[in-house]
């Protein structure tokens, strides 16, 4: 995805990169995730899903491990995307 169509995606969900993104690869998770959804590849709910149980493993493992930390938002963001990529056959992740 070229620079300007990420910015074109970003402008469109008025998200101010400065403020919601701490790197460029999670608005370019982000923007991927929108678009894919946007395209009919799935709904955004069923990506919602995913990351609600992306996260929900995590707080288990941290209560489990008592970890303070197991991994940050765009991390489970990604994770999600991939899931959902691998189980509708978009992509093969691993």
């Amino acid at each position: 995805m070229s620079d300007a169509a990420l910015d074109k995606l970003i402008d469109a969900a008025r998200l101010d990169p400065d403020h919601v993104f701490s790197a460029p690869w999670e608005a370019r998770a982000f923007a991927i995730a929108l678009q894919l959804s946007g395209s009919g590849h799935f709904t955004w709910d069923e990506f919602r899903d995913r990351l609600i149980a992306e996260v929900r493993e995590s707080d288990r493992i941290r209560a489990r491990d008592g970890t303070s930390d197991h991994g940050e938002y765009y991390d489970h963001f990604l994770h999600a995307l991939e899931k959902l990529l691998e189980e509708k056959g978009i992509v093969d992740v691993f």
